[in-house]
């Protein structure tokens, strides 16, 4: 028993974020009252189709997308089975996006953040409220990815 315990404890801490992979339909509720306009939420984490209909392509253009993104470019964090961590830096904060893909969809989730966008309120990794920088930075990374497609 004790072995499986361990076991376990290893998974958790090496592949915290390869369990939950998976973009969906973005469907905002409006009763949890976002402070952050529906325009902004969408701007940022409505599904992107992937047209190619192919994970390698998706992941591509993920990359592609996060090299020449219009502000900043974002780092790769990690990466794992149809996601990738995206971090970015810029004046002392930090951003830390999941951005999940299949052969249908793309989403960008939020995963975390550092000194000042700090989501306020956050429901299955969509942030309904935070700083404009936040919507901003995102939105950017978010075309981007559109474009590389």
């Amino acid at each position: 028993m004790k072995n499986i315990y361990c076991i376990v404890v290893v998974l958790l801490t090496y592949f915290p974020l390869a369990c939950s992979a998976s973009p969906s339909r973005l469907i905002v509720d409006k009763m949890l009252k976002p402070r952050a306009a529906v325009g902004h939420i969408e701007a940022v984490h409505k599904e992107i189709e992937n047209t190619s209909g192919r994970l390698k392509f998706a992941r591509i253009a993920i990359l592609n997308g996060m090299l020449r993104v219009k502000s900043k470019a974002w780092l790769l964090e990690e990466e794992g089975p149809g996601f990738i961590v995206a971090r970015f830096d810029y004046r002392a904060k930090t951003i830390l996006m999941k951005i999940e893909y299949s052969k249908e969809l793309i989403q960008l989730k939020y995963l975390d953040s550092g000194n000042g966008y700090g989501c306020e309120n956050l429901v299955d990794n969509i942030c309904y409220e935070n700083d404009r920088g936040y919507y901003n930075y995102t939105k950017n990374l978010r075309r981007s990815i559109v474009d590389h497609l």
